[in-house]
């Protein structure tokens, strides 16, 4: 489930690049200034999210790793360090909402190795997401190493040459197809033998898989889902805003196929737009290097599946359930539940207010969602307090 954590991805669309003339600042980063290096920063895993601290404008930022998203900064931050403007360009989040933002040029250091003139997308971050993080460090960096994320070993790695990294030998090779800036990593994938299609490798998805309206239908039709459970809700926040309040798809999907890899009994909500989406959830099995200019994916396997979650089946938010809104509520509410589930048999309702979880008050300031964040994901069991009554839950495997 995504709970609290707000999913910054992209908000570039098509049309934002549709102008016979490029832009400037396309052709002048991001770029490094040495053709050999091999660097490995530590990566902290929160919720499904991938955390790194990155130097900018001498000063250490926390970021969200995420190839599903531009580069962002937050509007305080790129304020704070008077970073130039070079361009405005409007686009679609990731619900579909189209949201206009600056772009600005950025030097951004991990280790000792800096990306020069990072186009990076400036907006408004609401609480949830100021609360969490400075900035995202996006997929447009991808082209200028081999990226490694290696969870177990808690380490981001950017190597020049292949040569320098372990977990490739025996690793599942993958096509990697890139479409162009901002050169967002897109994998082959294959419900049945007549059902296969595209899929985003997005790491601002904590799910293993997430289906576009067309990719349902189509393993739909070739018998690959056994199985959609309703859901009512919100499938979470972008920079437009809430996405709506709706009906809502869970799909048990029989078989995905990447390459030779075969996951099994997979669960992926349906969201409202293409592409299909692979999430850091695969990252709890493989070790993954991205190979852009090789146009190649490794998939080291290092766990075997279930290619299952546990979860509660319902989602929080502080931020307001109006659609299209960014503003805080410092007292969250149920934002999404699924059918059946342990949320679903204890009556949790969407826009119900959550008062405290597990005895402790939610008052929405940063510590307090840090800590909601933190029991929501490493908790079996707890228990809401609501308006009028306390309700008791124990995670399931969706």
């Amino acid at each position: 489930m995504r709970n609290i954590l707000l999913l910054i991805s992209s908000i570039l669309s098509a049309s934002a690049l549709a102008n016979p003339s490029p832009p400037a600042w396309l052709a002048q980063g991001p770029y490094v200034d040495s053709d050999n290096f091999a660097i490995s920063v530590p990566l902290d895993e929160v919720a499904g999210k991938l955390y790194v601290n990155v130097k900018i404008g001498g000063q250490y930022k926390r970021f969200v790793f995420d190839t599903g998203s531009p580069s962002m900064l937050s509007r305080e931050l790129a304020e704070q360090l008077n970073l130039p403007v070079v361009d405005t360009r409007q686009g679609k989040d990731a619900h579909g909402t189209v949201v206009q933002t600056q772009i600005m040029q950025a030097d951004l250091t991990l280790a000792d190795l800096t990306f020069n003139k990072v186009p990076v997308y400036v907006a408004d971050f609401p609480h949830t997401a100021k609360c969490l993080f400075d900035g995202v460090l996006g997929s447009e960096l991808l082209p200028l190493c081999l990226w490694q994320i290696d969870t177990p070993g808690k380490a981001l790695r950017c190597h020049s040459q292949p040569q320098t990294l372990n977990h490739l030998n025996k690793a599942q090779k993958l096509t990697l197809h890139n479409i162009g800036y901002p050169h967002m990593p897109i994998l082959d994938i294959q419900f049945a033998k007549h059902a296969s299609s595209k899929a985003m490798f997005d790491t601002g998805s904590a799910e293993y898989l997430t289906l576009s309206p067309q990719d349902f239908d189509g393993a739909n039709r070739n018998q690959a889902i056994v199985k959609v459970t309703a859901g009512h809700g919100s499938l979470g926040s972008s920079l437009g805003g809430q996405a709506a309040v709706d009906a809502q798809r869970l799909a048990s999907v029989k078989t995905l196929q990447l390459g030779e890899l075969v996951l099994d009994n997979l669960q992926a909500p349906v969201r409202e737009h293409a592409p299909s989406l692979l999430g850091s959830a695969l990252l709890r099995h493989f070790i993954i290097t991205l190979d852009s200019k090789s146009q190649a994916a490794y998939f080291k396997a290092y766990q075997q599946g279930p290619y299952s979650k546990e979860g509660y089946g319902f989602a929080l938010s502080f931020e307001s359930l109006s659609q299209n809104t960014q503003s805080y509520a410092s007292q969250p509410s149920i934002s999404l539940v699924w059918q059946d589930s342990p949320a679903a048999k204890a009556g949790l309702k969407v826009g119900q207010k959550v008062s405290a979880i597990d005895g402790m008050a939610l008052n929405g300031s940063c510590d307090n969602l840090r800590q909601t964040q933190q029991l929501l994901s490493e908790s079996q069991q707890l228990t809401l307090t609501l308006e009028r009554q306390e309700i008791k839950l124990q995670k399931a495997a969706r």
